[in-house]
């Protein structure tokens, strides 16, 4: 029997191709969405849009769900969309499937389910059902290097998830080839017939780690015999342990295998309002962030948006070379340093060199003078870049977070750390209070002049290039009150949810930034932004 309860569990449903595993896994959706549950079901096969019509193909008899791609979508995706379409359906109350199977190569649905994936975690905070057909596939047990990121964050979202609202199921034919570590986190397990002995011992893991082994193995034996629709249903937690015939669903059978010589007629669905829906997507796609395009875009970006013609960045692999090669070169010089440290306390006896324990004096510690590294005109496009950032808002300070931000970099990247580093060893950076500056020498390597002190209006068109639009909304609409606004109603004016992802995310951009103050509900406008 299939309780209320149960269906708030984690799931792994599981069996052979034909056993109805789907078929079962489509009935407990219907039940679920009917019930007002938020659900999301990642569909890589095109087989469940028929829950959009009623069991003989009306179109008037299926359920309010929201279809994305497909044959049948309401709304066409790529695979560039996973981010976009995550924040929005963090931030609604939508059913709807993702329908993933006409985005062309494997790559590009992997593509697409990693930053769908990360996006819906990173911004999800209510109960969600997520639903993964094909689950081996988001979180295969041998995955290849592209598929490692993914199937992280799949884990993620499976162990963790619970705190995000999320209520995952996992559907797969083929146990063996799922994650053990994503398959071991499932509360209630329904297997339908397996025939593969591989697949039936990765049930046996299962019940090694959440159940009894004596029932296990009696459960095993059944598994290859279970005729079509039929399923053992063990769910530990509930004392539940039971053989059950799933009834038939009440929407349209979309996922049925046709007989010999049968052809599956394409069908019409009922359309749906979903130019609203349409339009945050395209707004979304606008605001992807800088810092996950490729290297190369973040480069033109950022030249763009600071309206000058920078030289581009190298691209991320060659970064990462000479990143490297400086790491090297500073292990290097560290093993120098400690062999003639150890050389210095070495005396010779009889021939044989002795290590002298005894404590030297401490050195004198002189100041050093910073190395001409980096002359004018010299280092790579990067470092250049990230030093000019300073030197044209010189004699302003910034924190590390706004100037990474303006930099259009990831401050907690390790290209980032290679910059600074060699910036701050060739003396060109000015360091203190948590905040960072220019030198004059900083100046003359940027081929800077100190600029007269930033006007309110000169600090709000430098961070309108750098935020994005989102972010810049908030802070126009924030300009309007100057004593701020408490923040459910920055969001009413922004037309945003309160307590969405998005808004949360434009916010905290905001704040690490040191933009808006936040005093409990009540949010302000930081005071260099403020016109005098």
């Amino acid at each position: 029997m299939i309780t209320d309860v149960i269906l708030e569990d984690r799931l792994a449903i599981v069996g052979t191709t034909g056993s109805g595993k789907t078929f079962a896994a489509k009935g407990m959706a219907e039940a679920l969405i009917a019930g007002g549950a938020r659900a999301c079901v990642v569909d890589p096969l095109g087989v469940w849009w028929g829950l959009r019509a009623g069991p003989d193909g009306d179109p008037a008899g299926g359920l309010p769900v929201t279809i994305f791609g497909g044959l049948h979508g309401d709304i066409p995706i790529t695979d560039q969309d996973g981010r976009a379409l995550a924040r929005i359906l963090a931030d609604s109350d939508l059913r709807c499937i993702v329908d993933v199977s006409e985005l062309g190569s494997g790559a590009a649905r992997r593509r697409f389910m990693s930053a769908f994936a990360e996006a819906l975690y990173d911004a999800n905070r209510r109960p969600l059902h997520l639903i993964l057909d094909e689950a081996d596939l988001w979180a295969p047990q041998r995955p290849l290097p592209d598929q490692t990121a993914l199937q992280g964050k799949i884990g993620e979202i499976v162990r963790r998830g619970r705190v995000r609202g999320f209520v995952p199921w996992l559907i797969t034919q083929r146990p063996a080839v799922l994650d053990k570590d994503v398959l071991s986190q499932a509360d209630t397990l329904i297997a339908m017939k397996l025939t593969s002995s591989q697949d039936r011992n990765a049930i046996g893991a299962w019940i090694e780690g959440q159940a009894d082994r004596a029932e296990g193995k009696l459960m095993l034996a059944k598994l290859p015999r279970l005729p079509v629709g039929t399923g053992l249903v063990w769910s530990p937690g509930h004392d539940v342990l039971q053989q059950v015939s799933f009834p038939g669903i009440a929407t349209f059978d979309s996922s049925k295998t046709p007989a010999r010589g049968e052809r599956v007629a394409a069908r019409s669905l009922a359309p749906v309002d979903v130019s609203a829906i349409g339009a945050l997507l395209a707004a979304e796609r606008q605001e992807r962030p800088a810092e996950k395009r490729g290297a190369r875009h973040d480069a033109d970006a950022i030249a763009a948006a600071e309206g000058r013609g920078y030289q581009r960045g190298r691209d991320e692999a060659a970064a990462e070379i000479i990143a490297l090669r400086e790491k090297i070169r500073e292990m290097q010089t560290a093993i120098d340093g400690a062999l003639g440290l150890l050389a210095a306390h070495v005396r010779r006896e009889d021939g044989i060199g002795v290590i002298d324990v005894r404590r030297p004096e401490p050195p004198t510690i002189e100041a050093r003078p910073a190395r001409d590294t980096m002359p004018r005109g010299r280092g790579t496009g990067a470092e250049l870049r990230i030093l000019r950032v300073l030197a044209q808002r010189h004699p302003a300070r910034l924190t590390v977070a706004q100037w990474a931000t303006l930099a259009g970099m990831s401050r907690r990247g390790g290209t980032w750390g290679t910059y600074v580093s060699r910036l701050r060893v060739a003396g060109l950076l000015d360091e203190s209070g948590g905040t960072v500056a220019c030198t004059t020498a900083g100046l003359d390597v940027a081929g800077a002049q100190p600029a007269q002190p930033l006007t309110s209006s000169d600090v709000r068109a430098m961070w309108r290039n750098a935020l994005g639009a989102g972010p810049n909304r908030l802070i126009d609409i924030l300009l309007r009150h100057p004593t701020g606004l408490r923040r459910d109603g920055l969001a009413a004016e922004a037309n945003m949810a309160p307590g969405g992802g998005t808004f949360g995310t434009y916010l905290s951009r905001l704040r690490t930034n040191g933009l808006i103050h936040v005093n409990g509900h009540q949010v302000t406008l930081a005071e260099e932004l403020r016109d005098a």
